[in-house]
């Protein structure tokens, strides 16, 4: 049509419609302040509480965090003190850093007409937009994610053994960043194998070795000092789940399917089952189009998660922990969904050249754009679920105002006892005049505050 826009610019501009929809939302949650709930809470306390050396070590409260995330929020704290908004503003600033980053990717990866809805499931996913404003490493988790994406993709044009130097620099950094760096890694070393594989100069394969040692080395310092001092008891209890069943080695297939499964809910909530299916096709188009380095590089890491689940080393499944495949599984099924808009060309094609033998519902037209209305509405629930949010947020126990009430009408020399670590922080300028658990009363006082609050649970 004359004076229409070309089709690139057109879906440019989604893309960025898409981009000012996610961070709007993560400006939104962030600048609403919801209260801080039970595990936020308890990272928080010990990024409070502890110094930077002892930050490497156990923490309060069976709490687990990357060493370097931590010592970022304590830096945070120091420099702007230890508001709720100075708490979030590394995960917030990290969830809208991965969002820009994701474009990048998305443009240089997949076809033009399916970037939007890469970026559009990346923007309103549900448990992002959670983690965007809270005092928790996973979105920087997905971040580390995106920018290993970012990185690889940016300089595929440079020699192998220029890319090896930057990992070389880089991998330390992010590995003490994210826990699951150590898997974004281990999909790097197999996607630059073949290259290094192919070639006969020494210095390669020096570099290539160099850069193993790096990422085993930072793995093994962390797994030795903060994972090891970290890992507790209270910890494994949570993730009972999250591992299978050895003693029934006959339900480990199902349990790896289920959890596969739960690992797409958790990602794109509320319908997220019913992507693995385009997820997996991604994989085909990726594959067919030479770009299987780049597949080893996405899947990877979710299959070393699934090999450490197995020993029930890191939990694997529907879980907080799994968040950082989120960039991975967006460009897979942006791919297949290319694959799938080829295959209904070729089924269109096909059937006009055999119609006398399908069913007419097959060839009728309006058939075939319900199939297509089906494919959007799935694509588009995710969308509805982040604009249920806005009116109906998550369930959390409302202990900031529950704090601050008391906070106003306390008397000098009250004491306050609660049952929650959030209160620990709400009250933790009133020192001794707080308490976590009840005690004997001094006989002069007349009066207390108990704030107690029932188990809301966040995300797994």
């Amino acid at each position: 049509m004359e004076g229409a826009p070309p089709v690139s610019d057109r879906y440019a501009k989604r893309t960025r419609a898409c981009v000012a929809l996610g961070l709007s939302l993560r400006l939104y949650h962030y600048a609403r302040n919801p209260s801080m709930w039970h595990d936020e809470a308890a990272l928080v306390l010990n990024v409070l509480g502890k110094n930077l050396r002892d930050l490497l070590g156990p923490l309060f409260f069976g709490e687990a965090a990357p060493p370097l995330f931590l010592w970022i929020e304590r830096g945070a704290v120091e420099l702007f003190g230890d508001g709720v908004y100075v708490l979030r503003l590394v995960p917030f600033l990290a969830s809208c850093a991965a969002l820009l980053l994701m474009v990048s990717v998305a443009r240089r990866t997949l076809r033009p007409q399916v970037v939007p809805w890469a970026i559009l499931l990346f923007a309103c996913s549900d448990h992002l937009l959670w983690h965007a404003c809270e005092a928790k490493p996973y979105s920087v988790d997905v971040l580390a994610a995106t920018l290993l994406l970012a990185i690889y993709v940016c300089t595929r044009s440079w020699t192998v053994g220029k890319q090896i130097g930057i990992h070389c620099v880089m991998a330390p950094f992010l590995i003490f960043l994210s826990y699951p760096g150590c898997f974004l890694y281990g999909g790097l070393l197999l996607a630059l194998l073949p290259a290094v594989w192919s070639s006969k100069r020494l210095m390669l394969w020096a570099g290539f070795g160099l850069l193993t040692a790096v990422i085993t080395a930072s793995f093994a310092i962390l797994l030795a000092g903060p994972i090891h001092a970290q890992r507790c008891p209270a910890m494994d209890a949570c993730w009972v789940d999250a591992f299978p069943n050895w003693s029934q080695p006959w339900t480990v297939p199902t349990w790896t399917a289920l959890s596969t499964f739960e690992m797409f809910r958790y990602c794109f909530e509320p319908i997220g089952q019913v992507f693995l299916i385009p997820a997996i096709l991604g994989v085909v188009g990726f594959w067919r189009r030479n770009e299987r380095r780049f597949v080893c590089l996405l899947v990877t890491p979710v299959v070393l998660a699934l090999g450490a689940g197995y020993v029930k080393a890191y939990p694997y499944g529907g879980s907080r922990v799994m968040v950082y495949v989120i960039p991975a599984l967006a460009l897979l099924i942006g791919e297949g969904l290319s694959v799938l808009a080829v295959m209904a060309v070729q089924v269109r094609d096909w059937s006009r050249l055999h119609s006398g033998r399908l069913p007419r519902i097959i060839q009728s037209l309006p058939a075939r754009r319900v199939l297509l209305a089906c494919v959007l509405t799935l694509l588009l629930i995710p969308v509805a679920r982040a604009a249920q949010r806005i009116v109906f947020p998550w369930s959390r126990a409302n202990c900031s105002a529950a704090a601050n009430y008391v906070l106003a009408n306390r008397r000098a020399g009250d004491e306050v006892v609660s049952n929650h670590w959030e209160y620990a922080y709400y009250f933790r300028g009133l020192g001794d005049g707080f308490s976590m658990q009840a005690h004997p009363l001094d006989p002069t006082q007349t009066r207390l505050w108990v704030v107690t609050t029932a188990d809301v649970q966040g995300p797994a």
